[in-house]
Formats: structure tokens, C-alpha cells, sequence
């Protein structure tokens, strides 16, 4: 399709990108040994002494995963950084001499993070940069970068750069040391490339569910461990590209009062896995039917409307996130909206 055509179409960017995520995951799972390695090199010796995690929005969201993976592989404790204690409040991060942070950015260019990840180089952290170009600002301030090597992302909501992103996390995590009880093999992460493309191979299952969803302006999105991450994600996505209010959820989270957001007329979606916290969440339905909440039901149980492969892993959350990329675009061209070009959003949001 020429960019002509591409632009003729709602959502075409966006769905163009989205299906190139297979490719894109492969050539990262190819280079796990490497990024393993080049890890494994800037920590040896000294041991972090604890991993912290700058982000916003959807890299945001990655770091989420990205502090499962390091606790379960690592059991070192892990943060996620508040940046305006120093960009707003002018505190010096010298308490994170000798720890690890993680910055992500997909574009590299976000004049905060960059800005940030300089002042914790200064202050004795060691940084890695997770962006999708190795010759941006936020890679020249670290002193390792992890390009994600996805190739130009235009569509406006972000999709291949953040399944990278998650991916590249779980690699970051994998260089920390032994694998624990929890972390990812490149065996593991071998799996990921094969199962999206499944995933993007049904999108008959994510009209179905749009159809439900177009029908409301409110909704929540509820997810645990390894879904909890793709919970927001899918939330965001929902939000940006069809103005939607969905509000993303911690399954236990949920219980402890936000379930009186649903009823008749706010449906919930549920990211339900093979994972360990995954029972939690399909637990919610009898509560959620109780409320005569309609429920669309994502995972690998045999109900599941919105399916994805088993796999039993952290990997679930690239399957999961991409779930909720389809569900968007299919919301959004159903309710006659662009996503590549949704109302007041651009590409890099050039906080500071």
C-alpha cells in the first residue's frame, strides 16, 4: 500500500506497524545473547544495589514489566523513578549511587528523560537506555544502549516500539544474573515472535469485541502479574485513539473499591493468562456479573473471546498488550475515528 493509500485509510498506519511487531521481536530475540552479554559486562564486578526505572506513558508501562522481571530474576528491590522530585522539586538523586537505571524512551528525544538520565549519571548511577534509535540523545547519556531497531513508527499510538520495549526488558532483566524463578531464556523469548503473529492473524475476535465496547464511554481493564502491565497499556490505547474512558487496574487493586465503576452500562475487560496471578483475575467475573457488568473475557482460558497462546511465562504480556492494540483499532474505526490521527496527540510529548 503506497502512503497515498495508507493515509486514505482510518487506523492504516497504525494496523501497518502493528503487524510488522513479529519481525521486529525476532530480530531482537536474534541479538538476546549480545544484549544478555552487554549487561552481564556493565554490571560486572559491582552488582547493582538496586534496579530504578525512568519512563513515561507506554514506556511507562513496560517498566512495570520490566520490575517483575528484575525481582523475579534477581530479587533485587526495584523502583520506579518520579521525576519531578528533580525536575520539579530539585532534589539530587544521590541516593542511587551504585544503582541501576533503566530509561526508556521510544523516540530517545524527551527532553525529561534525557535530562534525567544525565543528572543520575552524575549523581553515580549506571544507565541503560531502551529507545528505538541508538544515535539519540537519550542513547549518548547512557552508558549502554539497547536500540530496539524497530524501524520508523508514524502512527501516532505507539504499538511494535513498546512490544519491543517489553522485550528488551525482559533481555535487561536476563543480564542481571542466574535466572530465578521467574526470568526469560532466549528459548523462552524464542516463542514471542510466533505467538503475536498469531494473535495479529485473528482479528475477526477483535471486531466482535469492539462491537460491545462501541456501545459505551466507560470501562475499566483489569489485569495481574504479567497482565497488569498490558492492562494499562490497552487502557491507554483505548483512551488515545478512540477517547474512550478506560481506566487500567491491578486486579487486587480492583477489588479494594474501583469494581464500582462497572455496571450495566461499563463493561470490563479482563487479561487473564497462564500465569500464577491469572486465576485472581478470572475469579472477578461472578463480582462483575453480580454488578450486571458486561465482560470481555482476554486470554488463554477456553472461553476466552479474545485468545491468545499459553505459554507461562512474563513473555504473556507482549500477547496480552497486542490483544489490546487490536481491540483499539478495531473500537476506533468502529466509532468512525482515525487513531493515526487522534485529537491533540502527537508523537513525542516534549515534557521537561
Amino acid at each position: 500500500m503506497t502512503t497515498t493509500q495508507l493515509a486514505a485509510v482510518p487506523g492504516a498506519r497504525m494496523e501497518a506497524e502493528m503487524h510488522q511487531q513479529p519481525e521486529v521481536l525476532a530480530a531482537l530475540v536474534d541479538r538476546w545473547p549480545a544484549l544478555t552479554a552487554q549487561v552481564a559486562a556493565l554490571t560486572e564486578g559491582a552488582p547493582p544495589l538496586g534496579v530504578a526505572f525512568l519512563a513515561r506513558g507506554s514506556s511507562d508501562h513496560a517498566a512495570l514489566l520490566g520490575r517483575y522481571a528484575v525481582e523475579l530474576q534477581t530479587g533485587l528491590p526495584t523502583c520506579l523513578v518520579a521525576p519531578s522530585v528533580a525536575t520539579a522539586y530539585g532534589r539530587v538523586p544521590e541516593g542511587f549511587r551504585g544503582w541501576l537505571l533503566v530509561a526508556l524512551s521510544q523516540s530517545g528525544r524527551t527532553p525529561e528523560i534525557v535530562d534525567l538520565a544525565r543528572r543520575y549519571a552524575a549523581a553515580g548511577a549506571r544507565v541503560i537506555a531502551v529507545t528505538n534509535d541508538g544515535g539519540s540523545a537519550l542513547a549518548g547519556a547512557a552508558h549502554l544502549s539497547v536500540p530496539l531497531e524497530a524501524g520508523p513508527e508514524v502512527a501516532v499510538p505507539a504499538t511494535k516500539t513498546v512490544t519491543g520495549q517489553l522485550l528488551a526488558l525482559l533481555a535487561v532483566a536476563g543480564g542481571l544474573g542466574p535466572a530465578g524463578s521467574g526470568g526469560l531464556t532466549q528459548a523462552q523469548a524464542a516463542s514471542l515472535p510466533d505467538a503475536v503473529a498469531r494473535v495479529l492473524g485473528d482479528g475477526e475476535s477483535a471486531e466482535r469485541a469492539a462491537g460491545l465496547l462501541a456501545g459505551h464511554d466507560r470501562m475499566a481493564v483489569v489485569g495481574r502479574g504479567a497482565c497488569y502491565p498490558a492492562a494499562l497499556e490497552s487502557a491507554l490505547k483505548l483512551q488515545e485513539t478512540t477517547g474512550l474512558m478506560a481506566h487500567g487496574f491491578s486486579t487486587a487493586d480492583f477489588r479494594h473499591g474501583p469494581i464500582a465503576v462497572c455496571g450495566p452500562d461499563a463493561p470490563a475487560l479482563l487479561l487473564a493468562g497462564s500465569g500464577p496471578a491469572d486465576a485472581d483475575t478470572l475469579d472477578l467475573r461472578a463480582a462483575l456479573a453480580a454488578r450486571r457488568a458486561p465482560v470481555l473475557l482476554a486470554g488463554t482460558a477456553p472461553e476466552a473471546g479474545l485468545s491468545w497462546p499459553a505459554l507461562g511465562h512474563l513473555g504473556e504480556c507482549l500477547t496480552a498488550t497486542v490483544r489490546g492494540q487490536q481491540l483499539a483499532l478495531a473500537t476506533a474505526r468502529r466509532l468512525g475515528i482515525d487513531p493515526d490521527r487522534p485529537t491533540g496527540l502527537n508523537k513525542i510529548t516534549m515534557t521537561s
